[in-house]
């Protein structure tokens, strides 16, 4: 039985569970698949924590419903789960656009801070995602 003083999960949505490699097209438009494994990662993670997934599509409801979609249509075609309750059994999963207390943050634009590690600006302008080249050197 899932209790609700679980610690919370933020996971962003574009680059960890949308693959994201179409350009952007507006917060209603999903078009590609998942990244390998995120959605059976899902499922996982939300047996033990509450999840939210942070996205900038979550500002309308017509992202928020997108991405809703878009994960009830992938968890049910090709992903071996027989319904979206299999992904989200307890019926947890939230979607916000805003950043939400959470127990850990999971990002592919994350920098992880270790108290005395501030990133240069150098490193700043060449942070992209994992699966996105990195630019020329600019400096």
């Amino acid at each position: 039985m899932k209790h609700h003083h679980q610690p919370t999960v933020a996971v962003d949505f574009d680059g960890v569970l949308h693959s994201y490699t179409t350009p952007w097209r507006g917060a209603h438009v999903i078009p590609d698949p998942p990244v390998p494994g995120a959605l059976e990662w899902l499922r996982e993670i939300s047996k033990d924590f509450q999840v939210v997934i942070l996205s900038t599509r979550c500002r309308t409801w017509r992202g928020r419903r997108a991405i809703k979609q878009w994960l009830r249509s992938h968890t049910l075609v090709g992903f071996g789960f027989a319904s979206w309750k299999d992904v989200d059994p307890y019926g947890s999963i939230r979607c916000s656009y805003k950043k939400l207390p959470a127990w850990v943050y999971i990002d592919d634009r994350a920098w992880r801070f270790t108290g005395d590690n501030f990133p240069s600006r150098e490193e700043v302008h060449a942070a992209r995602p994992w699966n996105k080249p990195q630019p020329k050197k600019i400096f």
